[in-house]
């Protein structure tokens, strides 16, 4: 990020948060087309796979992580088990609890959500100080979103 100068204009915030909502709008709506697959079930995929060799995932874990209640979470497990994208069984120890598990475990999550990596990355370049504000105020555009949601429904 470059820094601004006193006689430079001020950059357009509100105008690039709007543009930026309307292509990732339109993204969500060609990648489901190509792939089947919306932006939660995809988030749920990298999630699952990023971890498939370190911890035991189950459902619950899935849907906090992509911010989805109980109910939606066994919808999504549900539509990825009907796609064949994961499998779903029990738990070695705990007869109560269920494993998901990607079908393929060498799906590699960069090639699932190559945006995802990209974002990731550019974020990554971003020195302490600055990601510190940009971070702030993204927190800020989310809290605004998720209320206007919640609000919405």
């Amino acid at each position: 990020m470059s820094t601004r100068t006193a006689d430079s204009p001020r950059p357009d915030v509100a105008g690039i948060l709007e543009r930026l909502r309307l292509a990732e709008a339109k993204l969500a709506r060609q990648r489901e087309q190509q792939t089947g697959m919306n932006e939660s079930d995809r988030a749920a995929m990298r999630y699952l796979l990023e971890r498939v060799d370190t911890e035991e995932v189950t459902p619950g874990m899935i849907a906090r992580a992509v911010h989805l209640s109980p109910a939606s979470g066994t919808a999504l497990i549900d539509r990825l088990v009907a796609r064949g994208l994961v499998v779903v069984g029990g738990h070695p120890r705990d007869r109560r609890k269920k494993l998901v598990r990607p079908f393929d475990r060498n799906v590699d999550p960069d090639h699932l959500d190559p945006l995802t990596t990209r974002l990731r990355t550019l974020a990554d370049s971003l020195p302490t100080g600055e990601a510190r504000v940009v971070a702030s105020f993204l927190e800020e555009v989310l809290i605004t979103v998720t209320r206007a949601g919640a609000a919405a429904t």
